[in-house]
């Protein structure tokens, strides 16, 4: 079985996805990874910017391998797992400019399908059921409101001791979530088969029992 979940950043996607993995045994890829591991060596090498261009992004994909597991995705640079590093928010910044590249889209989805082959996989990220696994069986789209997302990424942040501003973070997410509905080249938007799962005001677990049921009522 392959199921693809996609969503708006910090809609609970990824958290939901790891969960899931575990409790239905099945390798978890988290896409989103791979972008925040070229917005980090962008970032290290280069900077912050308000734009990038293909030309300095390719050289950076063979310094990037990606190993999906049980519950949890690896990022490896240059051999060296990113854990902590990726969590930054200016990180995270750069990763979305990264996914404007058309060429890196298309580029790193090829390494996607090639990972993922004929195995089972639970696939997460921005265009999972559209365009990395259209074929999966399960394709669910996961989302909540900018300030709920604000707030769980707040919390998330405070949780690791990094100071951080909520009107900040509110405005990047809405940000990013312009940039991804309007790009040209694979705009963030649920599969036409796509199940739409709200997860504002829900917890995890409640999150997650909700989609287990309904995978339930689906085999049935």
């Amino acid at each position: 079985m392959k199921i693809a979940i996609d969503g708006p950043a910090g809609s609970g996607k990824s958290s939901i996805a790891r969960l899931l993995s575990k409790r239905l045994w099945i390798p978890y890829l988290e896409t989103g990874l791979a972008y925040r591991a070229a917005g980090y060596l962008l970032l290290r090498t280069l900077g912050e910017r308000e734009e990038v261009s293909w030309e300095e992004v390719e050289p950076l994909l063979d310094r990037i391998r990606i190993e999906p597991g049980l519950g949890e995705t690896v990022v490896y640079v240059e051999g060296r797992p990113l854990l902590e590093e990726l969590k930054d928010e200016r990180v995270g910044n750069m990763a979305s400019l990264v996914g404007t590249l058309p060429q890196f889209r298309e580029r790193i989805n090829r390494k996607f399908r090639e990972i993922i082959g004929d195995r089972q996989m639970i696939v997460e990220g921005r265009d999972a059921g559209t365009n990395i696994v259209p074929e999966a069986q399960i394709k669910l789209f996961i989302t909540a409101s900018p300030e709920e997302r604000a707030q769980r990424r707040l919390r998330q942040l405070r949780e690791a001791g990094v100071q951080a501003d909520y009107g900040e973070i509110l405005s990047l997410i809405k940000e990013r979530d312009r940039r991804d509905a309007e790009r040209k080249d694979y705009p963030l938007k649920p599969a036409e088969d796509a199940i739409l799962i709200d997860t504002t005001g829900l917890s995890l677990e409640e999150a997650v029992e909700k989609i287990l049921s309904l995978l339930a009522e689906i085999e049935r």
